[in-house]
């Protein structure tokens, strides 16, 4: 089965966070978008949410592939054994025969096919449990002649083949459940993407005039929100007017939220800032105190320098 490709390309988690936080706030503004178009609805929106959580609620890709890796070990364990047990049905043909019929033996009891196998070809070692559980069926009275091959070999060989076959073809299912499930994820996934969109386009139409609202309804903005990108931060340099660093000069919000001290190369940053328009107080004794404006966007990293004059000193 070829798996579609995803239409949105952020993690899921940070998807399912931004369409429930936009279809609420889609809710709070129902009366707008009903104007706007008329199946918006108290129950339209609910039912988007709905999707929303029965799609987060699918089992996810991850979970899939582990589960699919627990049963592969389980296959691997199973083949090694198969081929351990044919290594020894290999002595017990070469004690069994001469030497000219040994390898006549080993070529009907699937030598060949043992090759392939052990490079963990599922459908070799299949081939190479039947073949051999037939040889033996078949030779088993010059195998066991002389006390050679263990009576009980033959029942263990073959429950060990049945016990492979049996986790291949479960290996099979799982894997082709896995696929399935992992594309009903993708749908759904797409699905609720596609119909957020959707909404939000209208948000963007209805609030055109409304700058601020109208960033809500932008599906980049929400989802640098949601996944810890919405905050910035900004560095830079607190030199005098010769260029020279003002080691220890303050950096300090007007709300005293943001603060920064400068170190030996003059060199200051602040992180994590909410997005918007501050004002700064740049201090340090001996220098005038300095006042700037700076304007923060969510998920940037902004530059600001600073240039400091001395005071001038009263001579006594």
């Amino acid at each position: 089965m070829k798996e579609k490709s995803k239409k949105y390309n952020i993690p899921q988690e940070i998807l399912y966070s931004v369409c429930l936080s936009s279809w609420e706030l889609c809710k709070e503004n129902l009366d707008k978008f009903a104007e706007c178009k008329a199946y918006y609805t108290e129950t339209f929106i609910d039912e988007a949410i709905a999707s929303v959580r029965e799609a987060r609620e699918l089992p996810g890709i991850l979970h899939n592939r582990a589960k699919s890796k627990e049963v592969h070990i389980d296959l691997q364990l199973a083949a090694r054994q198969v081929m351990d047990n044919w290594q020894l049905l290999k002595l017990y043909i070469n004690k069994a025969f001469g030497k000219d019929m040994a390898a006549i033996k080993l070529e009907a009891a699937g030598a060949s096919i043992y090759t392939r196998a052990a490079l963990y070809n599922w459908s070799a070692v299949r081939s190479l449990a039947d073949v051999a559980g037939t040889f033996i069926r078949n030779n088993k009275e010059a195998l066991t002649k002389a006390n050679n091959m263990p009576e009980e070999f033959q029942t263990r060989f073959v429950a060990d083949g049945d016990k492979f076959i049996g986790l291949s073809m479960a290996f099979g299912s799982i894997t082709m459940e896995n696929q399935m499930a992992t594309q009903l994820k993708i749908d759904s996934n797409n699905a609720i993407y596609e119909t957020a969109i959707e909404m939000l386009k209208d948000g963007q139409q209805i609030f055109r005039y409304d700058a601020i609202i109208k960033r809500q309804f932008i599906f980049n903005y929400l989802v640098s929100v949601h996944s810890g990108k919405g905050s910035a931060s900004f560095s830079g340099y607190i030199t005098d007017e010769v260029n020279s660093p003002v080691e220890g000069a303050t950096i300090q919000s007007q709300n005293q939220k943001y603060t920064a001290i400068a170190d030996s190369k003059g060199y200051y940053r602040i992180a994590r800032i909410a997005e918007g328009v501050y004002n700064f107080n740049i201090t340090k004794p001996g220098y005038q105190p300095v006042e700037q404006s700076f304007i923060f966007t969510a998920g940037t990293a902004g530059k600001e320098d600073v240039v400091m004059k001395k005071q001038m000193q009263l001579v006594a």
